[in-house]
C-alpha cells in the first residue's frame, strides 16, 4: 500500500526551546527520534529520510538507522524550508508522494499514516491532512506536483505556508488519534507524555 509513498522525517534543528537535544531525550524506554522511525517503519514505509544537521553524528551514533536513508541538511539553521526542501531533493523518482514527518512527535499512531495513505490514493489530492477534534496536525502527505512549490519557501516554515494557494483541493482526514497535535518541544511536553 505504501510502497509509492517515502516519509521524510524532519530532525535536523536545534531544539532551542528544549535546551537539550530533543531528538535523543529518553521517552518511554526509546529516545524519541526512534519512535518516530519505528512508527513509519511499523506502517511499511518502504522509503524513509531522516533529515538531519545540527549534532548529526551525535544523533547518528545513539539512533537505530537500519533501512534509513540519512540526508544531511548542512544549511539547517536557515531554519525548516531548508530540511523540507533537502528531503524533497532525496525522494527516489517514482514516488507518488512524500509524507512529511515532524521528529518531535513520538505518538502518532501507524494506523494514522495507512488512513492518511489510503485517503490520499483515492483522490490523490496536493496536501492530506490529519484532523483531530477539528484541529489539523501532522504528518501532511504532499502529492509530488506540489514539490517544486516547497523550493520557493525560505526560513522557519513549513508546507502550512503553501496551503492558501490550494485552499479548495486539500483533503482533511478525520482521526482518532490525538499523537497528530502533540510534539515535544520543551520539558513540561515531555513530562505531560
Amino acid at each position: 500500500m505504501s510502497a509509492a509513498i517515502s516519509a521524510i522525517v524532519l530532525a535536523a534543528g536545534m531544539a532551542t526551546r528544549m535546551g537539550r537535544l530533543k531528538q535523543l531525550l529518553p521517552f518511554r524506554g526509546k529516545v524519541l527520534l526512534e519512535h518516530v522511525l519505528d512508527t513509519l517503519r511499523s506502517a511499511g514505509i518502504e522509503e524513509i529520510l531522516l533529515v538531519l544537521g545540527f549534532a548529526a553524528d551525535q544523533i547518528r551514533s545513539q539512533v537505530r538507522l537500519d533501512s534509513i536513508k540519512v540526508i544531511l541538511n548542512p544549511a539547517y539553521r536557515e531554519g525548516m524550508a531548508s530540511s523540507l526542501q533537502a528531503g524533497i531533493a532525496a525522494v527516489s523518482p517514482g514516488r507518488e508522494a512524500a509524507l512529511i514527518v515532524l521528529g518531535d512527535q513520538p505518538l502518532v499512531q501507524p494506523g494514522t499514516i495507512h488512513q492518511l495513505i489510503a485517503a490520499y490514493q483515492q483522490a490523490k489530492p496536493p496536501f492530506t491532512i490529519p484532523v483531530y477534534e477539528g484541529r489539523r496536525g501532522n504528518p501532511v502527505l504532499i502529492d509530488r506536483a506540489v514539490f517544486p512549490d516547497i523550493f520557493q519557501l525560505s526560513g522557519d516554515t513549513g508546507c502550512r505556508k503553501l496551503f492558501p494557494a490550494y485552499r479548495e483541493q486539500i483533503l482533511e482526514v478525520p482521526v482518532e488519534d490525538p499523537g497528530v497535535l502533540l510534539d515535544i518541544d520543551t520539558q513540561e511536553d515531555l513530562a505531560d507524555r
